[in-house]
């Protein structure tokens, strides 16, 4: 068997993905903040420290949406990888018993699959539309201007309606960041854990851009 580095994550692939990481971050912990001011002077006269949280949170929005947009260009795009066809729902659907099977320990081995496995796959696809749910209901809950042309949240109170109110607009809005922070984990975990049992950097690749190609005997792709 023999073992040689590949080419696995461009640099434009590697920005986009710290930057978002880098927002989502942020975001969390002012979105904390404005739901609970925990920070001595957040209750009491901390009227700047919540204009500067709030400031800080809409700012990271932006720049995830941008990043978004921006991903969704290379997948389409990309001279690198355009890998746009990596995330179609039914066959990454079909496919997923045989992966997760394999990381609830069930199974030695899975089938090799392109670039993201399918549990890969329909997560990031999730991601994508969390997102614009994210940002709908943050603009629905927000007052000012969105990027500088549209009025929040008159342009976004449809949003508000169709929820049942600013009120639960307010809820999903806060349970969407716990649906993100409990799918990261697992996306954390299950990039440790192929690292670990593959010894393929796999880990290490978002931050070199290299992964450990292995050779020898493997299972045919999943088409």
């Amino acid at each position: 068997m023999t073992t040689q580095y590949e080419y696995w994550w461009s640099v434009s692939y590697r920005i986009d993905h710290w930057i978002r990481v880098i927002a989502l971050i942020v975001l969390t912990f002012t979105g904390f903040y404005v739901y609970w001011p925990f920070l001595p002077g957040g209750e009491e006269g901390g009227f700047a420290v919540m204009s500067w949280m709030r400031f800080a949170h809409f700012v990271s929005a932006y720049i995830l949406i941008l990043g978004l947009v921006v991903r969704v260009y290379l997948a389409f795009r990309s001279t690198f990888d355009a890998d746009w066809r990596d995330f179609g729902l039914v066959r990454n659907a079909r496919n997923v018993p045989d992966v997760l099977l394999y990381y609830l320990f069930l199974k030695d081995t899975h089938k090799t699959y392109r670039r993201y496995n399918p549990l890969q796959a329909l997560v990031y696809l999730f991601w994508a539309f969390l997102i614009i749910f994210m940002a709908l209901t943050g603009f629905a809950l927000y007052r000012g201007t969105v990027f500088g042309l549209i009025q929040a949240p008159d342009a976004f109170e449809w949003v508000n309606t169709l929820l049942g109110g600013r009120s639960y607009t307010r809820v999903w809005h806060f349970l969407g960041m716990w649906v993100f922070l409990i799918t990261i984990a697992v996306h954390v975990y299950m990039a440790t854990l192929m690292s670990w049992v593959q010894r393929d950097h796999t880990f290490r690749s978002i931050f070199t851009g290299y992964k450990l190609k292995v050779g020898g005997e493997q299972e045919k792709a999943a088409k």
